[in-house]
């Protein structure tokens, strides 16, 4: 793909959707680099900072983790796993309150995960959040995504 421009396309200039496999790679990136242009420039300026939370071993190795970011007063939650053989011990707990934690030092305000029913729901819920809305008949009715929510005390 050569490069784009803000400059109007020539007279005549044919365009067309392409549907293509999503890959990564330059085209991708471009997109991204746009998007991320137009929301800063649109909204005065971004403060999208990654946050990472492993659950390592005392040889360094991850057994579990948590991904996700802060942006402005709040952290978006988009990863959390920790290995079978942990779960149900509090280790899952403990991923997600540090990440809270070190999200309300970055001064956030708000935390928000989603979740599929054969996921995480009761997890998110025994640990303080909340449902605000839901996206039901998900893979032709057998799944339903969640959305959650949880205010983050100063």
């Amino acid at each position: 793909m050569s490069s784009s421009t803000d400059s109007p396309p020539a007279s005549g200039t044919v365009f067309k959707a392409c549907v293509e496999p999503h890959q990564g790679g330059k085209d991708v990136d471009w997109l991204y680099a746009q998007m991320a242009q137009f929301n800063a420039k649109a909204s005065g300026g971004l403060d999208h900072k990654p946050l990472a939370v492993f659950l390592r071993d005392e040889n360094g190795l991850p057994h579990g983790g948590l991904l996700g970011w802060t942006l402005w007063s709040w952290l978006h939650i988009d990863t959390l796993w920790v290995s079978d053989s942990l779960r149900g011990r509090g280790f899952g707990q403990k991923l997600l309150f540090a990440a809270e934690k070190a999200a309300r030092i970055r001064g956030c305000t708000l935390a928000e995960v989603d979740t599929f029913n054969f996921q995480a729901r009761a997890f998110y819920e025994k640990c303080g959040y909340t449902i605000f809305g839901t996206l039901p008949g998900i893979g032709k009715g057998r799944f339903e995504r969640f959305y959650l929510q949880k205010e983050l005390q100063t």
